[in-house]
């Protein structure tokens, strides 16, 4: 995805602050006219900000596309796996 951006804005927060992680996405947001979501659109379970991220951005009127590859599913952290081909 990064080689398709248009633009790419690097966000300088510490990941183990979820505060931080939150205020980072939304600081993303803002100036944003549409967001590509990488989600299987699961409430947060604290471990990361996507549902925050969608619902901000929702609020905000900023149009988002949800994106979650077919066979894909949670690895149990942060990652995806493929499930099937």
């Amino acid at each position: 995805m990064l080689v398709l951006a248009e633009h790419v804005r690097l966000v300088d927060f510490d990941p183990r602050d979820r505060d931080a992680c939150v205020t980072a996405d939304e600081s993303l947001i803002q100036p944003c006219r549409r967001i590509l979501a990488v989600w299987d659109g699961s409430w947060s379970t604290g471990r990361d900000a996507t549902a925050h991220l969608v619902a901000y951005a929702r609020s905000r009127g900023v149009p988002v596309e949800i994106v979650w590859p077919a066979g894909a599913a949670r690895d149990g952290g942060y990652g995806l796996v493929r499930t099937a081909s």
